[in-house]
């Protein structure tokens, strides 16, 4: 098992990588941080789902980002609380501001939880604030841009 320093530098690796991956669509850069086996549950009324194995998660990691976060010029993520690290698992909630000119952000919020015992992730828990699909559709009726976050 990793310790919790070993914890949270190999979620800030994971983190950074995925924000190169979101700039440049190369998934494989991503895949030594998951186990075969993991898992990602997204818990959301709106688009909830659970995708098992590498390849189902970065295909459903992508169809939202297509559907939701590429829809925005820029996007700012700010920690709201921790993150707490216990052993292997890693707690933080935060709150991401989306950004497209001439239009107000969208605001999300939400908790996630990440346990990495070996160098990889097998669980990764991203729980979304329930009000998202009350701020998304009136987004949508301010701007006339519809947003679909779903991962499946």
């Amino acid at each position: 098992m990793l310790g919790a320093m070993a914890t949270l530098e190999r979620f800030l690796q994971y983190a950074a990588d995925f924000e190169k991956t979101l700039a440049d669509d190369d998934w494989s850069r991503l895949t030594p941080y998951f186990a075969e086996d993991a898992v990602y549950r997204v818990e959301s009324s709106l688009f909830g789902c659970e995708l098992t194995g590498p390849e189902a998660i970065f295909a459903g990691m992508r169809k939202s980002l297509e559907g939701f976060d590429r829809h925005f010029e820029s996007r700012d993520i700010e920690l709201t609380k921790g993150p707490d690290v216990a052993g292997d698992e890693l707690r933080a909630a935060w709150t991401i501001h989306y950004h497209k000119p001439d239009l107000p952000d969208f605001v999300l919020h939400g908790e996630s939880l990440v346990k990495i015992p070996e160098e990889r992730i097998v669980l990764l828990v991203d729980t979304y604030d329930e009000g998202v699909a009350d701020a998304a559709a009136a987004w949508t009726r301010e701007t006339g841009i519809a947003l679909d976050p779903s991962y499946t």
